[in-house]
């Protein structure tokens, strides 16, 4: 009788022959022997997968599986054969254990996400697609790339269009729960760039909301300070501010750089700011939520900043920072994230040489002095000085929202950070 090892390889010079049946068969003499061959078991899985015997397939993969249940591989190939078969909510699972053993694997969102919708659960598909994202930041735009293999582009599609329609729907949705049916039409109307089934359709080319967009009759480039009733209290509150921001601003153990790996801004020019202090800010609140290790050092300007009616989410500001920028450094042309808000600037130490540029006007910070834009224009700033410039950045209710629209942007910003807070794989 011919030893395993002696018919190891008259199985591999049979494969390597092209004569499959034979290989075929002598691996399930090997098999009759020891039950648990890996090659053996690997050969007759491919050989099945091959010629479209999925049940079979799925036995020898459940095989393996035993003895290596961790192999993202192997879990790939148990859930195509367990699809092939019509066995939907097995594949999930399968799809779900090759996720754990290789999460990093972008294919395994595009796969799982799209049995997700093939089994109804739309919400979870979503979800799967929105993580997946997270992972590989051009999993959903892969189908926009002709070089892209057209099975995996037209699930790429796929994935983007239900997501579109997703977070279209959810908006929409969160908006028409609310009792105030005075606001629903703007606000209802209004997109997220981003990720939107409905058509993004500016007014004009130089003005774009990256995030969220709402039409406004009216929304100059910069806001005249004198008619915003708060700003003179506020001016006249500066001194004390700025003694306690110069006095408590420690850049170096408390500041981080604007702009981090994660940020969407595209092009060679912001190469020079991403992951650096020379643009750096120290965060008071962002998105929301207080930066318990400073906000105690700001108790005067976080007082003043009470009086002004600050963007808020939760309750509390959406965004206060305090922005650094180093001599000699400009910051691109770009665009904010949302119409909802204006950008207020107090500046705190500013030497000459610095500017800021909006849609097409151009003006000099002064200390102390108040300065409100729509930073949904296109705009830009600069520090040419040897200096750094200090300011205190923070967001505002556009003045063309009611209070009934603010609670109702407010919402949908709620409605969408609960949602990404849910999302899971498994």
């Amino acid at each position: 009788m011919a030893s395993i090892s002696e018919l190891e390889n008259q199985a591999e010079s049979f494969s390597r022959n092209g004569d499959m049946r034979s290989a075929e068969r002598v691996c399930r003499q090997i098999l009759a022997r020891d039950a648990q061959h890996l090659s053996s078991l690997r050969f007759l899985a491919d050989l099945a997968l091959a010629g479209g015997n999925f049940a079979a397939a799925e036995t020898h993969l459940r095989a393996l599986l035993r003895q290596a249940p961790e192999n993202a591989q192997l879990q790939s190939r148990l859930g195509q054969a367990l699809y092939r078969q019509g066995k939907l909510h097995e594949a999930a699972r399968a799809y779900q254990d090759c996720w754990r053993a290789n999460p990093r694997s972008k294919m395994v969102y595009l796969t799982l996400g799209c049995l997700h919708l093939e089994l109804g659960n739309i919400d979870k598909a979503v979800q799967v697609f929105s993580l997946g994202e997270g992972v590989a930041p051009d999993l959903l735009s892969l189908w926009r790339n002709p070089q892209t293999n057209p099975a995996v582009a037209q699930m790429s599609k796929t994935a983007w269009q239900a997501l579109c329609r997703h977070h279209t729907d959810l908006h929409v949705n969160t908006v028409a729960a609310l009792e105030s049916t005075a606001v629903t039409a703007r606000i209802r109307d209004a997109v997220w760039p981003l990720a939107d089934a409905r058509p993004v359709e500016y007014e004009h080319p130089l003005q774009r909301a990256q995030v969220f967009y709402i039409r406004h009759d009216e929304s100059p480039a910069f806001y005249d300070p004198g008619s915003l009733p708060w700003s003179e209290q506020l001016e006249r509150q500066f001194p004390a501010i700025r003694e306690e921001i110069l006095g408590g601003l420690d850049i170096q153990a408390d500041g981080r750089p604007y702009l981090r790996d994660s940020h969407r801004l595209e092009g060679a020019q912001w190469e020079p700011l991403v992951n650096r202090m020379n643009w750096a800010s120290v965060h008071l609140y962002s998105g929301g939520v207080a930066n318990q290790k400073v906000v105690g050092k700001f108790p005067k300007t976080l007082a003043a900043l009470d009086q002004v009616p600050v963007a808020t989410r939760q309750g509390k500001p959406s965004e206060v920072f305090i922005s650094v920028l180093a001599p000699h450094t400009r910051i691109p042309e770009h665009y904010g994230v949302s119409s909802a808000i204006l950008t207020a600037h107090l500046p705190i130490e500013v030497p000459a040489g610095c500017g800021l540029k909006v849609h097409e006007e151009t003006r000099e910070p002064r200390a102390g002095k108040l300065m409100v834009f729509d930073d949904t224009w296109q705009h830009s700033a600069w520090n040419e000085s040897d200096s750094p410039r200090v300011v205190l950045i923070f967001e505002l209710w556009h003045p063309g929202l009611t209070a009934a629209e603010r609670e109702s942007v407010t919402h949908s910003f709620q409605a969408r950070e609960h949602w990404l807070q849910r999302r899971r794989v498994d």
